[in-house]
């Protein structure tokens, strides 16, 4: 029993350190996207260690989200050249004009908005 313990904080040791290695190389898409996988490894070990059939389907469904993988991978990639990002123009952001004085006021900028408030109410 014990074994089984601890091998469930190895598996989840491993998840967990390999995750943020997955997520800056490729995304978290892709990773959302590996995670479908996740129930293939439930019927690989029906297979092998329970000697059970499965569907065909199983093997249909792996297969599709193995090539929606590979697709997605190359389209990102593609993607990421830089030739979608130059054709956009750039947002442009304006500063409001009640956020030019937060830097300087800190929290008195809550207060005089109150007092505007009181002062719109009671006109």
């Amino acid at each position: 029993m014990i074994s089984l313990f601890a091998g469930f904080a190895v598996a989840l040791f491993m998840f967990y350190t390999i995750t943020p290695l997955v997520l800056k190389m490729s995304g978290s898409t892709l990773f959302n996207l590996s995670l479908l996988t996740s129930d293939m490894w439930a019927v690989a070990i029906r297979v092998l260690f329970y000697q059970e059939q499965i569907n065909w389907l199983y093997y249909v469904a792996f297969t599709v989200v193995a090539i929606g993988l590979i697709i997605y991978s190359l389209n990102e990639s593609s993607s990421g050249d830089g030739t979608a990002a130059s054709t956009e123009e750039p947002d442009q952001y304006q500063q409001l004009p009640s956020e030019d004085n937060s830097i300087e006021s800190g929290h008195s900028l809550g207060r005089q908005e109150r007092k505007q408030q009181e002062e719109t109410h009671i006109c």
